[in-house]
């Protein structure tokens, strides 16, 4: 769709975090699963989701956004592929009706690691560092 090529990255970014708050909730809801449990879930993603965005605010990439075709930076790809395994860890606890406050430590637990290379990426980026390890 046209209207999808428009998006900014911090843009598409937000509004694929809040398809999938109204779709975890309705499912929530289906599943009989705590709301309250599902937005502490939630808020194990925010770290990742705001170190991009700053990142990106502070150094923009230069490649295409995930909605457009072309090459994506390292760091929007790893982006995706957090909320990506983040939404199915969380859709699988709901299904089989485990406690998603333990499956939020779980998660948080990772912030450190991959933010700090997200927030790495804004000051020297992989293929700035992997052009100096070749000279």
């Amino acid at each position: 769709m046209k209207i999808f090529g428009n998006f900014g990255k911090r843009e598409a970014l937000i509004y694929i975090i809040v398809t999938l708050w109204i779709t975890m909730g309705i499912f929530a809801a289906m599943k009989a699963s705590s709301l309250s449990d599902l937005a502490v879930y939630f808020g194990a993603l925010t770290a990742y989701a705001a170190t991009y965005i700053w990142a990106e605010s502070k150094r923009p990439s230069s490649k295409t956004g995930i909605m457009r075709k072309g090459p994506h930076s390292r760091r929007e790809m790893m982006i995706y592929v957090v909320v990506l395994l983040w939404a199915i860890a969380g859709f699988a606890s709901m299904y089989y009706a485990r406690d998603l406050k333990e499956l939020s430590v779980y998660f948080a637990s990772l912030t450190g690691f991959v933010a700090s290379w997200i927030a790495g990426e804004k000051f020297k980026p992989e293929d700035e560092v992997n052009q100096n390890i070749k000279k």
